[in-house]
């Protein structure tokens, strides 16, 4: 059997962090290495315990997300970063993918996207949510 794929999930809100860290832990093939409530506190546990993909909020309550990529690209370059977020404006999707995100999913999505999404990352893709690939 193939290595489960390892997420960190760095979510400021604890219900939806709660969540996601059932929703993957819960799911085969998937598994929670980390959850963050801020992108200061991921640092040092990313930097030490490299997961295989990050989901990111873009309103952390210090460094923002968007700033939070950036940062983790230069620290773990080869990190895929999948912002996960309620903002759906072109220029806040573009900010977030010009800092190095390589995906952009809206929150809300059904379970099985995200893990499909998950998986689709893993693999070297760019998952997109519908309606921000329209954009």
């Amino acid at each position: 059997m193939s290595k489960p794929i390892q997420v960190a999930i760095i979510e400021d809100d604890s219900e939806i962090r709660q969540l996601m860290t059932l929703l993957i832990n819960g799911s085969p093939g998937f598994s929670c290495l980390q959850a963050f409530e801020s992108f200061e506190d991921s640092i040092p546990a990313l930097e030490k315990n490299t997961p295989d993909l990050v989901l990111m909020d873009i309103d952390l309550p210090q460094m923002s997300g968007i700033e939070g990529v950036r940062v983790l690209k230069e620290k773990i370059p080869s990190l895929p970063v999948i912002m996960l977020t309620v903002h759906e404006e072109a220029e806040v999707v573009f900010d977030a993918l010009c800092s190095g995100a390589m995906g952009y999913l809206v929150k809300g999505l059904p379970p099985v996207q995200l893990l499909q999404a998950i998986k689709e990352a893993s693999e070297g893709g760019a998952p997109m949510s519908a309606s921000i690939a329209r954009k």
